[in-house]
């Protein structure tokens, strides 16, 4: 189904049984995944940007980002700049000194092609060399797929005329309640990290990975969000606004070791639970802490799960490398499952339960 709105934006939806998803052809959003709760109920668990359609530029200018795509570089660049094959490139800042998501002019500020496909749908992007302050002719895929199973599956593709950073995520907020006018708090949590990236005042990392033990940051057995989200520590950010690095075997810097799965989260009211895979060394874990009454949403009314290389990677060189050889391909699949507890999901479903037992 394919709905058309102001200035050439449209939202195009695919249906699979059960569970269905929506997105943009503007900053290649999505605006709905929606799936049952363990009583068959079917809701949206993503917030979505009402006014996408009739009101595009009013969605380009929130900063909040609603499940937009977000790139070339995701997340903070120090300084709005970095130096690459002894080349500078530097860019107006839109985040105190720094930049944030690539500022005004990122691919997800553009309007995308979008092709059907047998299970979702395939989003295109051609960026010219500079015509957002990065190196590079870009051609760029991402591929929304959704199973039968509730198995929503996003694939990047990419290359470049010439050498550049690439550090693509999806910027969707969750609430698997399936209802916005709730916060998030209650959502049990269990992440495979055990560090998280140490960061300055101005939330650049500082070159540090700290260990979680005995931390806020510890969501390695489980545990409710909202079970230390207003510690100390975090009242810098109102919540959780960090990068946390994905336990893999190998070296740090292999971003190729395979797909893996780094986080559970369950809801105990509507039994609705997701679990995340990607091939990226992090994730970006955001409780939707400045949200602040954006299209009705009160802060900590979604979570975002960024997949993506570390921020600020491409100054540091011990860093895994988000670089783009020219003429390379990039691939890289984050996906996302939906199930409920009733399902059997062995010892996920008896961990979130057990979890949520004991935050009630």
């Amino acid at each position: 189904m394919e709905q058309c709105g102001a200035a050439g934006v449209k939202e195009f939806s695919f249906k699979n049984g059960d569970y269905s998803f929506s997105i943009l052809n503007l900053g290649c959003a999505v605006t709905s995944i929606r799936c049952p709760d363990r009583n068959g109920n079917i809701a949206n668990v993503v917030l979505p940007f009402h006014d996408g359609v009739s009101n595009p530029s009013k969605l380009t200018n929130t900063n909040a980002f609603f499940g937009m795509t977000v790139g070339r570089f995701a997340n903070r660049i120090a300084g709005a700049s970095f130096e690459l094959d002894g080349v500078g490139f530097s860019f107006p800042p839109n985040d105190g000194n720094n930049l944030l998501h690539s500022g005004p002019h990122g691919i997800w500020s553009r309007i995308w092609e979008v092709r059907k496909e047998t299970d979702g749908f395939t989003c295109l992007l051609k960026v010219k060399d500079m015509e957002d302050g990065f190196p590079g002719d870009l051609d760029i895929r991402v591929r929304f797929s959704m199973s039968c199973d509730g198995v929503f599956r996003i694939h990047y593709s990419a290359t470049s005329s010439k050498d550049c950073p690439l550090n693509v995520t999806n910027h969707s907020y969750f609430n698997l309640a399936g209802d916005s006018s709730r916060d998030i708090c209650s959502h049990v949590a269990k992440f495979n990290s055990s560090r998280v990236l140490s960061v300055d005042e101005g939330l650049i990392p500082n070159g540090s990975l700290v260990d979680v033990s005995k931390t806020p940051f510890d969501f390695r057995s489980g545990k409710a969000i909202g079970t230390d989200i207003d510690d100390p520590s975090l009242s810098r950010t109102g919540g959780y606004d960090h990068a946390f690095v994905i336990d893999r075997f190998g070296r740090d810097c292999d971003v190729h070791r395979g797909f893996t799965q780094f986080a559970h989260i369950y809801e105990p009211s509507s039994g609705r639970m997701m679990q995340a895979f990607t091939d990226l060394p992090a994730f970006h874990f955001y409780t939707g802490n400045f949200l602040n009454g954006i299209e009705g949403y009160g802060n900590r009314c979604g979570f975002c799960l960024e997949t993506e290389f570390y921020p600020d990677c491409v100054n540091h060189s011990d860093f895994p490398s988000c670089i783009l050889k020219a003429g390379d391909l990039f691939e890289s699949t984050t996906a996302f499952h939906f199930y409920t507890d009733l399902s059997n999901a062995g010892s996920c479903v008896k961990m979130c339960a057990d979890a949520a037992s004991k935050e009630a």
